[in-house]
């Protein structure tokens, strides 16, 4: 499976992502995606996508506050493939510095109904740090700072 990068996407693709978002991510974000970047200029999109074109992950790195961030987003039903995994390589390859917040509880819902379960696991697997010190806590969102950093 390949990943296409691109600094734009189609309305197609950009509601592709939105609804994978309000999926996977815990209600409280939801409908979030589209203020993701705002007020950013640097970034670039990640989209793994089947033959037709079906949108099955999407990650996206881009400048804020003097760092590279980033979120990735892998639909439930293709979770377990390897497309997290490539994605975030791929980001390894792409920086040698990126941070992201991640959610690292089981305490949030789902649009379905469903316990968000935190990604924490994959992140420690994949070498991230935990910034134990810097932290969100609020209403919406109770989540860790995350890092990568190149050998």
């Amino acid at each position: 499976m390949k990943i296409v990068k691109t600094k734009t996407l189609s309305a197609h693709q950009a509601s592709a992502i939105d609804k994978m978002w309000n999926e996977e991510y815990p209600l409280k974000l939801k409908d979030r995606f589209p203020m993701l970047l705002e007020g950013v200029v640097n970034y670039n999109h990640y989209l793994v996508e089947d033959e037709a074109h079906n949108l099955l992950a999407w990650a996206v790195d881009f400048e804020k506050d003097g760092e590279i961030r980033f979120s990735i987003v892998v639909k439930a039903a293709q979770k377990g493939k390897g497309f997290g995994a490539l994605l975030v390589n791929r980001l390894k390859v792409e920086n040698n510095e990126f941070y992201g917040w991640v959610i690292d509880h089981n305490d949030d819902v789902k649009s379905n109904g469903e316990r968000y379960e935190t990604p924490m696991p994959f992140y420690l697997k994949h070498g991230f740090e935990i910034l134990q010190d810097v932290r969100i806590d609020t209403e919406m969102i109770r989540a860790v700072k995350i890092k990568w950093t190149a050998a």
